[in-house]
């Protein structure tokens, strides 16, 4: 009977290491995960930034050109007003 329990009780040590084992297993991968995705985390924010900054920038510089035209524009009509008015006031 005693050599039985003993048996049983190191069946029960075994199985108790043996699920310890798995469970740190289980936490080591858990925490390598988490660490892999806190880094995929960081690297696409820092990608969103630059990317924000790109758009950014490229918004900028269509609206400079719009009002470098627009000005440009304007420029080319008073310049005609301009010269319609003097061509006007020759022929009166």
């Amino acid at each position: 009977m005693k050599e039985m329990v003993g048996a049983l009780r190191d069946e029960l040590e075994r199985r108790s290491i043996g699920e310890q084992d798995r469970l740190q297993q289980a936490l080591a991968t858990s925490s390598e995960e988490i660490n892999q995705l806190r880094k995929m985390i960081a690297s696409l924010r820092e990608e969103m930034e630059r990317r924000n900054i790109e758009y950014g920038e490229k918004c900028q510089a269509i609206e400079r050109t719009a009002r470098d035209e627009a000005k440009q524009l304007h420029e080319m009509i008073w310049s005609l007003r301009d010269k319609l008015e003097y061509y006007g006031k020759k022929e009166s």
